[in-house]
């Protein structure tokens, strides 16, 4: 379940964390840009700013990116005619003004040196004055270009957020009315004026650009019109496509609910297993990780000792002492285990937690204790998969995977002509669908009955009586304390030390009991837990990493671009 949950975390995140998170809280309430076309092709430009603050704040910047040829000067800031202190950093442009919880309205000036790019027959204004790197939105923007005579000769165009909001007024004033420019889109825009109108601008080419401006607006007109058509029939589709998926995810959960159910009933009918009778169908350690959906933790280590010790196959000598009895183990991780702890760490078949703390404590032996365990816990799933206990079901499984991962295209298509609405109704079933094809694995009916026994031993263990706990066979109540400590029980651990204090005042015989046996697991597992997880705090060590950005240019056409926020 925390698996599962995890999974569905870190896939959350992707959607709902921001890109960046802001010191200053601000937002661009209005922006006006007039840029003055120049007769010599320079571009005077004022822009206008208002800025809303709901924090303390040092100022505002201003990136600009400059286009191949062109450059920037003279860039200062005012309010109300005030010169403001300004910082160049690069292409970031620091306006000095501190303040906190109010409104400021901000005038920019600065020149473009060579702005207009004059071909024989006209001259044009194409520019990016903010581009997809910006990560602030202005939530109304206003751009006018504004030519040096007027004229009626004017051929406008507008780019992504820029398209079809041009509107030129009789003296040839082009107004790019934007409203909303969210943070990371571009918008370019494009101005052409008659070539005569630019008497003392170097000319860019001999060639003439009419007809090619004329053309793209033709081009943009039929893209925008192809793009609203394939957004009317993804809006048609959607519905349909997100219901099937729907459909087909809740048909996978009723057909496993239905297994899963009938398997349950299956053990039900079936199974002799109860908290006074111990149906060991696995070895502990395969039993334990199983439990523990696979999940690997230093306590097993102990616990497989014990589990050693328990069946005979090694003995205690002393107080943390343990020797190797029999070497012909019933299962292969056991084998791995005592050639691992008992001629690896310790030596001829001596095993002291004081050749664990030595072995550990030197790094050369890190690399092989990681080795060495990553084998025998290898090898313990082997055991696991041996039985059987989950079903593979393959074919459900790549077929629901192919068909979350064909909601890939359809998701991306959605947000591309922005219907953000179908995308995240498709997103919800396309990722239940995909979390669906990696985790599920229904168990067997075997599985489920492992599964109910030790559940139910976990759960009225608490609560059994003393009594009850004596009429189980020593070995049952080894098996027991082995499976609390291997899977960190500490509930059960409680109360199995209460259940041995009064063993230990009492007779033995009194029970029929193998007393010291019982009451020397107790006295052990502690140490031996506390041992391993140092010995496993020593070889995970954590490391640090550490990363660093990195900066680029401007998406804007050309090269260009820029954007606002503050500080």
């Amino acid at each position: 379940m925390k698996k599962i949950i995890l999974i569905f975390a870190v896939v959350f995140s992707f959607f709902i964390l921001p890109d960046d998170v802001f010191a200053v809280d601000f937002s661009i309430t209005d922006t006006k840009i007039d840029a003055y076309l120049q007769e010599n092709g320079d571009v005077q430009v004022t822009e206008q700013h208002i800025y809303h603050f709901e924090s303390e704040f040092n100022g505002i910047t201003r990136s600009l990116i400059s286009k191949e040829r062109t450059n920037f000067t003279d860039f200062q800031a005012f309010e109300n005619g005030k010169p403001l202190d300004v910082e160049r950093e690069e292409n970031v442009y620091k306006i000095y003004r501190s303040g906190s919880n109010e409104e400021i309205q901000i005038e920019i000036t600065y020149n473009i040196i060579n702005g207009v790019d004059v071909y024989t027959d006209m001259a044009q204004f194409y520019w990016p004055f903010f581009d997809s790197n910006n990560k602030s939105t202005y939530q109304n923007m206003d751009i006018f270009i504004h030519p040096p005579q007027e004229t009626e000769d004017v051929l406008a165009l507008g780019y992504d957020e820029a398209y079809a909001t041009s509107r030129t007024g009789s003296d040839g004033v082009v107004h790019f009315a934007m409203g909303e420019v969210e943070s990371g889109t571009k918008g370019d825009i494009l101005v052409a004026y008659d070539a005569s109108l630019f008497p003392a601008a170097n000319h860019r080419s001999d060639k003439k650009i009419r007809d090619n401006i004329l053309a793209e607006q033709t081009a943009l007109a039929e893209e925008r019109q192809a793009f609203e058509d394939r957004q009317g029939l993804l809006n048609r589709i959607s519905p349909f496509i997100v219901g099937g998926l729907s459909i087909y995810l809740l048909i996978l959960l009723l057909i496993s609910w239905r297994k899963k159910n009938s398997r349950i009933l299956e053990v039900e009918r079936t199974s002799l297993s109860s908290q006074n009778h111990l149906n060991q169908e696995m070895s502990l350690p395969a039993s334990i990780l199983y439990m523990k959906n696979i999940s690997v933790g230093s306590e097993i280590i102990p616990a497989a000792l014990l589990d050693l010790v328990r069946k005979g196959y090694a003995k205690r000598d002393g107080e943390d002492t343990f020797v190797i009895v029999d070497k012909n183990t019933e299962f292969s991780h056991e084998k791995i285990l005592i050639e691992w702890l008992f001629y690896t760490i310790g030596k001829n078949g001596v095993f002291t937690t004081s050749d664990l703390s030595v072995y550990t404590k030197d790094e050369a032996n890190h690399s092989a204790y990681s080795s060495n365990f990553a084998e025998w816990t290898q090898a313990v799933k082997e055991e696991i998969k041996q039985n059987h206990l989950v079903e593979k079901v393959k074919g459900i499984r790549w077929t629901t995977g192919i068909v979350s991962l064909l909601t890939i295209p359809l998701i991306i298509m959605l947000g591309v002509h922005s219907l953000f609405m179908w995308m995240f109704f498709t997103i919800v079933p396309g990722m239940a669908l995909l979390l669906f094809a990696i985790i599920y694995q229904p168990r067997t009916v075997q599985g489920h009955r492992i599964r109910k026994q030790w559940i139910e031993l976990s759960t009225n263990y608490e609560n059994i009586s003393e009594k009850e706990w004596n009429d189980w066979m020593s070995d049952e109540q080894m098996r027991a304390f082995i499976y609390a400590i291997g899977t960190g029980n500490k509930s059960m651990q409680k109360k199995y030390e209460r259940l041995i204090k009064n063993l230990s005042s009492s007779s033995s015989s009194e029970y029929g009991l193998q007393a010291n046996d019982v009451i020397m697991y107790a006295l052990i597992a502690s140490t031996l837990a506390n041992d391993f997880n140092k010995a496993d705090s020593t070889i995970s060590a954590a490391s640090s990493s550490s990363g660093g950005g990195v900066s680029g240019g401007g998406t804007g056409v050309g090269g260009g671009g820029g954007g606002s926020g503050a500080f």
